[in-house]
């Protein structure tokens, strides 16, 4: 039945826990991750009363958690983005940075290469000249190494980062199954009221998870949550945490993944991993670190070629044929620790032309030898049968498998990258330089006709001539070198080889004209010329870009995607701060609404106690009455 005191009372209890909760929120109003808490009233049930109802009062129904799911989704997913932009910007910027740089850049490096052969073409027999281009392509050397080892150390960096992240991750696994456990726990004491407290703190852990990793979490019928990363890996179930750990490459045993342990062994899902720190590191080196370390050799294979090629085809101060100018590395070829079979596998470069900047996998299937990408898996075309006879041969690398393999055994092959470990410069003395072509050629000073001849070409550098030649034509058919027998021709051009060189004379020579080739002189600077011009010419990208050009398309393009990256993440970082504001909209404590809910709570807590002041008025006037 209807009790007036008691009814004050239930007032008085409520309102007593509303002043609680209220201080409680004024007390965390600085807590990272608290959510603001209201209590929720209710009316008691009524009781009958004659025709009608009284009611008997309030009930503290419970003490809600202002927290809404889908906006802590959203946040928790753009913390999870800005984590991974922000490492993969930072990174992306520095190697933009070592790269760019206007001094001691690769553009700058290279560029003074290319002046130094300028100025040995400007002063062929000057051995200062030489002496400047020797140094310039030391410093090159040097400088290509030096990009390689600040690579290598940036690889080894990643490697240390992922040990670290893992680290926190697997802390933040354990913290959320123990908090399951609390949590379930108190669910059960509460009669499934929940612990509000607890999950600020869980929720406060899943925010600093998806920092370091993308996750999917879903909560259990008895509160606890369950958290997958990857591809739907578990790393918490319950009050159960799985643990990830670091692992050597299949490769590569100096090369770091990320694994999670299983009863069955570490399971690698290191290409699964998304979102936060720990994508951020693996994709920076997957899109960033490894093209970069590619293309740097590739730039090394491609500077040697184009080098020693024309190098070759000069002579030097002694009337030498020039020989290699650049030694480079092989490229490397790493089977993988799965291998049962006994195969090995050699690469050589077949093309320099056809190289890419991509690692390959090969690998024996029942149904023959497979080339495909390391990175996307996608397969790559070859021809050839992998012998030593017919290689085979993939965008411009030859491949020969040796000994006895076994059905899915694999190779890791990495064309470009180890060439800078063999750069060296093969020529320390000046006068070695082979800045002169081989042979030069004249007009005889009387001729009467319109004959021009072109430069020789060497065919055969053993046969060059120590003096000069003179090519005369004794008729309108025939020609005579040295004055020995006639030679017939028939129209025009005529192309002439002897002893080792060939000349085509075009125009109609009259009889009696006659044509030199000697060898050239200490000025002669035309393949100092070349040397320069050859760096302009296309060589790279299947002959549609020069060298010069390729490296400013590598310096450039990491400049851009550093941008680009850099533009993603202050962007993401303005999407973050607005599900922030969000979240502390509907989450965070307003001291000024909770200064009038104080206000307004203190005086219905009065307004209780004076209605149980009246009732006990009441009570003691009852008893007063009945003494009489």
């Amino acid at each position: 039945m209807p009790d007036f005191f008691r009814t004050s009372l239930t007032g008085l209890v409520a309102f007593q826990r509303a002043l609680d909760v209220t201080s409680h929120n004024i007390a965390n109003v600085n807590t990272p991750g608290y959510s603001r808490q209201r209590v929720e009233l209710g009316t008691r049930p009524p009781s009958a009363y004659g025709n009608g109802w009284v009611g008997n009062g309030v009930v503290v129904q419970t003490t809600r958690r202002m927290f809404d799911d889908f906006i802590a989704l959203q946040s928790r997913t753009s913390s999870s983005s800005l984590q991974y932009l922000n490492v993969y910007a930072r990174n992306a910027e520095r190697l933009s940075n070592l790269l760019s740089d206007s001094t001691t850049g690769l553009t700058a490096t290279l560029q003074n290469f290319v002046n130094a052969l300028q100025g040995v073409a400007n002063s062929p027999a000057s051995v200062p000249a030489r002496q400047v281009l020797l140094g310039e392509a030391q410093t090159l050397q040097q400088r290509l190494q030096e990009f390689a080892a600040h690579l290598a150390e940036m690889d080894r960096e990643v490697n240390f980062r992922l040990q670290t992240e893992v680290a926190e991750v697997n802390s933040i696994a354990q913290a959320l199954a123990k908090l399951n456990l609390e949590i379930t726990a108190a669910y059960g004491r509460t009669g499934g009221r929940p612990p509000n407290d607890l999950l600020d703190q869980r929720d406060r852990l899943l925010d600093q998870l998806a920092e370091k990793v993308s996750i999917n979490s879903v909560v259990q019928n008895d509160g606890a949550v369950n958290v997958f990363i990857g591809n739907g890996q578990a790393l918490v179930l319950g009050t159960q945490a799985s643990e990830l750990t670091v692992v050597p490459d299949e490769f590569d045993p100096v090369r770091f993944g990320v694994a999670i342990r299983t009863a069955n062994g570490p399971l690698d899902i290191t290409a699964n991993i998304r979102g936060g720190a720990l994508g951020g590191w693996l994709d920076y080196r997957r899109e960033q670190l490894d093209p970069a370390r590619n293309t740097i050799g590739r730039i090394t294979l491609g500077l040697a070629e184009i080098v020693n090629t024309q190098h070759m085809r000069g002579v030097d101060l002694s009337g030498e044929m020039g020989g290699a100018f650049f030694a480079v590395g092989a490229p490397e070829v790493l089977p993988s620790t799965a291998n049962t079979g006994s195969g090995a596998v050699t690469a050589t470069i077949a093309d320099v032309q056809a190289l890419t900047q991509r690692d390959y996998v090969l690998e024996l299937t029942a149904d023959g030898w497979q080339l495909r990408d390391a990175h996307s898996g996608a397969a790559v075309m070859m021809t050839g049968s992998g012998t030593q006879a017919d290689p085979f041969v993939a965008e411009g690398v030859a491949l020969v498998v040796d000994g006895s393999p076994s059905v899915g055994d694999r190779f890791l092959i990495r064309p470009t990258r180890s060439a800078i470990d063999g750069l060296d410069v093969l020529i320390s003395d000046p006068s070695k330089i082979a800045a002169a072509a081989p042979l030069s050629t004249g007009i005889g000073a009387g001729n009467l006709g319109t004959g021009e001849i072109s430069e020789a070409e060497i065919t055969d550098p053993a046969g060059l001539v120590t003096s000069p030649v003179q090519i005369r034509f004794t008729s309108a058919s025939t020609y005579s070198i040295d004055g020995g027998p006639d030679v017939p021709f028939t129209g025009s051009p005529i192309e002439i080889t002897h002893n080792g060189w060939t000349v085509t004379i075009t125009g109609a020579p009259a009889v009696g004209d006659t044509f030199t080739v000697r060898p050239s002189g200490p000025g002669d600077n035309r393949n100092a010329l070349r040397l320069a011009e050859a760096l302009q010419r296309p060589i790279l990208n299947g002959g549609t870009t020069s060298l010069s050009a390729a490296v400013g398309q590598f310096v450039g393009g990491i400049g851009v995607a550093a941008k680009q990256a850099q533009a993603s993440r202050d962007a993401q970082a303005v999407v973050h701060e607005e599900n922030l504001a969000e979240r502390d909209r509907v989450s965070g404590v307003n001291l000024d609404e909770e200064a009038a809910n104080l206000l307004r709570y203190q005086q219905a807590y009065q307004a209780a106690a004076q209605l149980i002041r009246v009732a006990d008025t009441l009570f003691q006037t009852l008893l007063s009455a009945t003494q009489r």
